[in-house]
């Protein structure tokens, strides 16, 4: 079995159960491999693997949203295209996103200032489109601080309560705020 594979394998351990709750033993049932096998794949065990993970879900949610808000179109059209490739990284809000999973606990300590960073740039990103649709500077960061509030928070809902019409319906809810694409 190849790195690629026990990384899909271990992916929902983390994301279902933070990093904390995702001890070896369930990493190493996940794979099948037993702990040492585990370890001989990724040497810095539980914590290499996490940040692995959590790069690839950086860019993940980077190609599936983000980078379309720097495509050709409408300021509109971009924005909606950004949410509808938020919905598909989360598979409709079914899959929680691995970053907020790793935003709690002690995983935060090595990896929070990374992350913030990176939530920064995309706030950023997403203000500068709402600018070009025709926001003031400041309210335009607001409103892009508000729109990742607003999937997080159907996501997290939709997780709560076990039910994805929350994230569903919260899409179609973000998308009347946007500017017409």
């Amino acid at each position: 079995m190849d790195q690629a594979q026990l990384l899909a394998q271990t992916l929902p351990v983390f994301r279902d159960h933070g990093y904390e709750g995702a001890t070896l033993n369930k990493l190493a049932s996940a794979t099948g491999l037993g702990k040492a096998s585990l370890y001989h794949h990724f040497p810095g065990g539980k914590a290499e693997i996490a940040a692995t993970l959590l790069r690839q879900a950086v860019a993940r949610l980077e190609k599936a949203a983000f980078s379309r808000l720097s495509k050709r179109g409408s300021p509109g059209k971009r924005l909606h295209d950004f949410v509808d490739g938020f919905a598909a990284y989360t598979d409709n809000g079914a899959s929680p996103c691995l970053i907020a999973a790793f935003s709690q606990g002690s995983v935060w300590e090595e990896h929070g200032a990374s992350i913030e960073a990176q939530f920064r740039a995309w706030s950023a990103l997403l203000a500068g489109t709402l600018e070009e649709a025709g926001y003031k500077p400041k309210r335009a960061l607001r409103e892009a601080n508000t729109l990742i509030a607003a999937l997080y928070g159907d996501m997290l809902l939709t997780k709560l309560q076990g039910d994805p019409k929350h994230f569903r319906q919260g899409i179609k809810r973000i998308k009347k705020t946007l500017p017409a694409p």
